[in-house]
């Protein structure tokens, strides 16, 4: 919707998080409403009918039986993702990044890449600052963030899109795996191009009738013999990526595909790569302490992700994976096996609420686990029971928000309890 659609209109934001008050501010800047009123869940059934506009924030669903009641009688939804992409101007070209895991890393590289390449560039979205909120600087590219909330009713065309990985997840918020795909697929299917992983059996089924350009594939971007390759071509060694895990590079082919696409370079990349710092709370390094190191992966909110963080970082000493959060479902077949496949030098500390669930999987094939109730126990317990030399990963594989607001929460409430350790 252009801002003059939003003249003489009663609007609605539903929910006034960082993008509602992003939103807030570009109505009033730009647009010239009848009326704005916020609202959040609780009063909402008493403000949704008596708006002609609702610009929703990404975790209230599409999907609640308010709002598609209120689509049917006529009132309008939109988002700020929405907003942006139909009132940014011509000149600014938007790559829109999503997938179910890596996507901010992946961003944040595309981002500094293009930077160190000399563009002038904003990223936002999911990641960075709400997107209404560059607007203002006009930059040359926007690397947008989008969570799968944000993909669901995106309504622009993206110049690229990235689609790194699909695993089932946000079953609450899609109601199906199979909606939460569609959902993500849906911003991907609209852009100018698609750059898909061919490697990710869901993602390039479901988007496979629209011609994506492929990559993580031999005949595309691929990693071969620790090179970074194009097709046979070699380009630059892996080890210049100073990201860890075989995740992160295989998401990184993505960045030099899209390159490739718009004209530059992909060997100029392997600089830009060198000088990336990991994000926080993404398998960062926290600290050694009592001949342990930490590492502190909050990030992960899927048992695919820890999987993966389990295996950047195993080592022959020995590792204890603290995992357990939020309970949506997951299905943690896949972590328990990979777990059994290291039996003899790993150990689970499982927390709540999904901890019993998978303590239950893992001790049922002979894996040495603790349930905790908190993360004191758990960061006291990992120094107690795992080995010198050894690495204390936390990787929830779920979600936060059952203990905390976030998993930044999460990574900063890890990192004071290894501070607070007083062990002799």
């Amino acid at each position: 919707m252009l801002w003059s659609s939003f003249k003489n209109k009663r609007i609605g934001l539903y929910g006034m998080g960082r993008e509602g008050q992003s939103t807030l501010t570009a109505l009033h800047k730009y647009a010239a409403p009848l009326s704005v009123v916020s609202f959040t869940d609780e009063d909402a059934a008493a403000y949704v009918k008596n708006v002609d506009i609702i610009i929703k924030s990404p975790g209230v669903s599409l999907y609640k039986p308010l709002l598609q009641q209120a689509l049917a009688e006529g009132v309008h939804i939109t988002s700020a993702t929405n907003l942006f992409m139909s009132n940014k101007p011509p000149s600014t070209r938007v790559i829109a990044v999503t997938g179910t895991k890596g996507k901010s890393t992946t961003a944040s590289l595309m981002a500094h890449v293009l930077t160190e390449l000399g563009c002038h560039v904003g990223l936002g979205g999911n990641i960075g600052v709400p997107l209404p909120d560059l607007l203002e600087e006009t930059p040359d590219w926007v690397v947008a963030e989008l969570s799968s909330y944000q993909c669901a009713d995106f309504c622009g065309k993206p110049d690229a899109a990235i689609l790194l990985n699909l695993y089932p997840e946000h079953l609450q918020w899609h109601g199906s795996h199979e909606t939460y795909y569609r959902d993500k697929c849906h911003m991907v299917c609209r852009a100018g191009a698609a750059f898909v992983n061919g490697a990710n059996e869901p993602a390039r089924t479901l988007t496979q009738p629209f011609h994506p350009i492929w990559f993580n594939v031999d005949e595309g971007f691929s990693l071969k013999d620790g090179f970074f390759c194009d097709g046979i071509r070699p380009l630059f060694p892996v080890s210049s990526l100073p990201l860890k895990g075989e995740h992160n590079a295989q998401n990184a082919l993505a960045i030099l595909a899209v390159l490739k696409h718009f004209g530059f370079s992909p060997i100029a990349a392997e600089s830009a790569f060198a000088s990336f710092q990991a994000l926080p709370h993404r398998l960062q390094f926290v600290r050694s302490r009592f001949g342990l190191d930490f590492v502190d992966d909050s990030i992960s909110t899927t048992p695919e992700t820890a999987v993966a963080a389990l295996r950047a970082l195993y080592r022959p000493a020995g590792v204890t994976l603290i995992a357990g959060g939020f309970d949506r479902g997951q299905d943690y077949q896949i972590l328990v096996t990979e777990l059994l496949a290291r039996k003899s030098s790993v150990r689970l500390i499982a927390m709540p609420d999904t901890g019993k669930r998978l303590a239950e999987a893992a001790l049922s094939v002979g894996i040495e686990t603790y349930r905790v109730v908190d993360m004191a126990a758990a960061v006291d317990t990992a120094v107690r029971v795992t080995p010198q030399g050894g690495l204390v990963l936390l990787s929830p594989a779920a979600p936060s928000y059952n203990l905390y607001r976030n998993f930044e929460a999460r990574g900063d409430d890890f990192k004071q309890k290894i501070d607070a350790l007083k062990i002799a």
